[in-house]
């Protein structure tokens, strides 16, 4: 988790702020000090853009399985947006998309 929060370029006070846990709890988590909760565990994954079962240990995928994995990148971009901005952050992207294919600014 710590390798994965790091790469968001978050401290422990962030990633704690953007779950509702302090970060304290955090560095318990990431020093193997406590286990999360299954509610913690998935706001954390939320935040991270991974699998539960990747911060798990689970699964090396950490995208983990979605469907047949057989996803385009847009496909999986717009599950991560929907999980991390719910329906604004895909009509966002579709927005986005759009724009490019009709060369405007959205």
């Amino acid at each position: 988790m710590r390798a994965l929060r790091e790469q968001q370029g978050w401290s422990q006070r962030e990633l704690g702020r953007r779950c509702g846990i302090s970060d304290t709890q955090v560095n318990k988590y990431e020093n193997g000090l406590v286990d999360p909760s299954a509610t913690y565990l998935k706001l954390i994954a939320e935040q991270l853009g991974v699998s539960t079962d990747y911060l798990l240990g689970v699964s090396d995928d950490p995208n983990g399985n979605y469907g047949d994995g057989q996803l385009s990148d847009d496909e999986r971009m717009m599950l991560q947006l929907y999980r991390r901005e719910g329906w604004p952050g895909v009509f966002r992207f579709g927005a986005e998309r759009l724009a490019k294919i009709m060369h405007v600014s959205p």
